[in-house]
């Protein structure tokens, strides 16, 4: 039913997917919440203040920055070979995983993280095998650089531009000083913006530090919660597991391509460990990632009627944790 449908390549995928993210949204715009933006990142701060009083519309424009991430997502696989069949799952676990408690059903600073973090992962993987990647390289340090301007734990990825040129590329100190200029410039302006203002120290404290120094607030999640997290925990390592035993097959570029990919899930595990509090929000960007491997993975199966209760089981427990 779903797994067969959004593997077939049909191209009314692009209209069901939208819709899919709107049926699992719906909770969101009943019980519209929206998150403070004291402490956060100046992008954020940016982009979120005037959205403070206007709870729908946050709502809403996070539902659009989904549904373009997981376009996004299935664009990226399918233009840089990462998966040998094309197909639309990238998407629907996308929008699965990045919908899946009612906290991540609004807008937050990840979800602008993640969609420069899918652009420099594109930079990346569109390097392999160019005559000289100077412009992939800078661009990559610019968008990872910008974002951690909206949510600052995303920092540990500035190494995945290292991982990137040593896999893509032939060694070429050039395109690695390149990428540095990139990661730095935004924060020269930032940092320059603060210190014209006398508000250095506020910048250091109070938005890119604050995050780590307060007490974490204790979160009581309900079973329901739990029970979701296990059945996703389980279909995401079943992927791992799959694509590891697979992971020799195929051509160098999608083998070199996976590695990276293993490389950007160890980062995103690594910027949890930085997170404010526990919530599943702050898992997003694993989000990108384990959508990749379930899609290789649920692509692969023999057995259609089990690929369909599998994903139907996820759904259910997603469902079952928004609406009870």
């Amino acid at each position: 039913m779903f797994i067969r449908f959004f593997k077939s390549n049909n191209a009314s995928a692009l209209l069901l997917l939208p819709l899919v993210a709107i049926v699992i949204w719906v909770f969101g715009f009943i019980h519209p919440i929206i998150l403070p933006v004291k402490h956060a990142m100046p992008l954020y701060e940016l982009m979120a203040g005037p959205l403070v009083n206007i709870p729908w519309l946050s709502t809403l424009i996070g539902l659009l920055l989904v549904i373009g991430e997981a376009f996004l997502l299935n664009f990226i696989i399918n233009e840089n070979e990462v998966l040998e069949k094309q197909n639309y799952l990238p998407a629907l676990f996308y929008i699965v995983f990045m919908s899946n408690n009612n906290a991540m059903l609004t807008l937050h600073p990840l979800l602008f993280g993640n969609l420069f973090l899918l652009f420099a992962l594109h930079k990346l993987l569109s390097s392999y095998r160019k005559d000289n990647a100077f412009s992939q390289s800078f661009d990559a340090g610019f968008l990872i650089s910008i974002a951690t301007l909206f949510y600052f734990p995303f920092v540990v990825f500035l190494p995945l531009l290292g991982v990137g040129l040593i896999l893509m590329r032939p060694f070429n100190w050039r395109e690695w000083i390149i990428s540095f200029f990139g990661a730095a410039i935004p924060y020269i302006f930032v940092i320059t913006f603060y210190f014209w203002n006398e508000r250095l120290d506020y910048l250091f404290y109070d938005k890119m530090f604050y995050q780590f120094i307060r007490e974490k607030p204790v979160i009581d999640f309900p079973n329901t919660f739990y029970f979701m997290l296990g059945i996703g925990w389980l279909v995401i390592l079943f992927s791992i597991f799959k694509i590891i035993l697979g992971v020799g097959i195929g051509s160098q570029r999608t083998k070199k391509s996976i590695i990276m990919l293993f490389w950007f899930l160890f980062f995103s595990a690594l910027s949890i460990l930085l997170a404010p509090e526990i919530s599943t929000k702050y898992f997003s960007a694993l989000a990108i990632p384990s959508a990749i491997f379930c899609a290789n993975y649920f692509t692969n199966i023999k057995k259609s009627w089990w690929a369909e209760f599998l994903f139907l089981l996820l759904l259910a427990s997603l469902l079952v944790n928004l609406f009870l």
